[in-house]
């Protein structure tokens, strides 16, 4: 006898099966035609298309509600500061497009998202249409009831760079106390609440003191982000970016902290070829998920006015987030990441190359002008360079 199906707001068929949301532990899973039907699911007519190499929406969306920010940090990837941006109706109808197609993520950013008087409104209202909201925030705009509100939210992460007087060897702007106690008060309110950190070449002996700090407050996680060249950012890469030798010792050195503290430690998608080059299980890899750029695929980025990206670091946007079913199967910016071949005789040669997929675009295009090119500071490429 088959179990009885789950909610469809939960699970969404795919041409090789499905993807199911799973609540202990959170998280999603990518499951096979046969376990599909297990799961009580019939048969789709999509499981018949055999050519189709990508998914039927993203499965996350990171969508920044504001440009406002009331910092001004030098590594800023959004260039934050003064912008058109969607009124909340709009961004209504945009979350009523996102969930009907499927998505199972909102990350909503800025910005400052609090900088809007509606974004716990609009974090409601993306759990009232089955979509998952989280959240990423500097913690500057905080109060004790506001974060009693963000209970609504999946997850909260406070950007936090360094602990202390550390806290500015990043971002060179904002103030440790006020992100601290932002984050006291959603541990206060029993939000499930994380950090944001960027590494950089100047906090990257302190990121022990991140963790140890989030173990202290007792978070979930810590998510280590690689230093990104857009936005403000650009201005200041070359100055912030890590050495190779940095680059080389970074995966040793979060093996390390994940073994000593508590936190989850998790890094961005662009971090891959670090993790790769020293050589991890790669069944372990596929298993978790560890697929390479899931811009214009498993993610989709939109802008505070509206406009849509790959990947919500990548300069170029185009269309509506309003107008997604029209533009998502066939536009030429999310057919590029998704047609993306490096063809470098040591990505070729690299066992890791169906995961890593070459690293991330964005590097490629921005340090060499060659979106086809591999990450230029893949630790291994960088050894061949000699």
């Amino acid at each position: 006898m088959r179990r009885q199906a789950k909610p469809t707001s939960r699970a969404r068929y795919e041409s090789f099966g499905g993807i199911v949301a799973v609540d202990n532990p959170v998280g999603l899973a990518f499951v096979d035609q046969q376990l599909m039907r297990e799961l009580g699911y019939p048969d789709s007519p999509l499981w018949q298309d055999t050519q189709r190499r990508f998914l039927t929406a993203p499965t996350e969306v990171h969508f920044n509600l504001t440009a406002r920010c009331p910092l001004a940090c030098r590594h800023c990837t959004s260039d934050a500061g003064e912008g058109e941006e969607l009124d909340t109706a709009a961004i209504k109808r945009a979350l009523d497009v996102l969930a009907r197609a499927g998505v199972f993520h909102v990350a909503f950013g800025g910005g400052e998202l609090f900088m809007r008087p509606d974004a716990i409104e609009l974090a409601r209202y993306a759990r009232s249409c089955g979509l998952v909201p989280n959240a990423t925030s500097n913690g500057h705009v905080f109060t004790r009831a506001l974060a009693t509100d963000c209970r609504v939210f999946g997850q909260v992460n406070i950007s936090l760079d360094g602990v202390g007087q550390g806290y500015r060897a990043v971002r060179a702007a904002g103030e440790f106390a006020k992100a601290d106690r932002a984050l006291h008060w959603l541990v206060e309110a029993g939000v499930a609440t994380g950090i944001n950190c960027v590494v950089a070449r100047t906090n990257f002996d302190s990121l022990e003191d991140v963790m140890a700090h989030a173990d202290r407050l007792g978070l979930v996680e810590v998510l280590f982000l690689r230093l990104k060249p857009s936005g403000r950012a650009q201005a200041v890469y070359h100055d912030l970016k890590l050495s190779p030798q940095q680059g080389r010792a970074l995966f040793p050195r979060l093996r390390t902290l994940a073994r000593r503290y508590r936190p989850r430690v998790q890094v961005d998608c662009s971090f891959i070829p670090h993790l790769c080059a020293h050589r991890p299980s790669r069944r372990l890899m596929q298993v978790l998920g560890v697929d390479g750029c899931g811009a214009g695929n498993l993610l989709l980025g939109v802008r505070a006015d509206g406009r849509i990206n790959g990947c919500s670091h990548h300069p170029d946007s185009f269309g509506d987030v309003r107008d997604l079913a029209a533009l998502w199967d066939s536009h030429p910016p999310l057919q590029a990441f998704r047609q993306r071949r490096v063809d470098h005789p040591t990505c070729r040669a690299c066992r890791y190359l169906p995961v890593c997929r070459g690293g991330c675009p964005l590097f490629s295009q921005f340090l060499l002008g060659d979106f086809q090119a591999p990450d230029p500071e893949c630790p291994r490429i960088v050894e061949t360079k000699g």
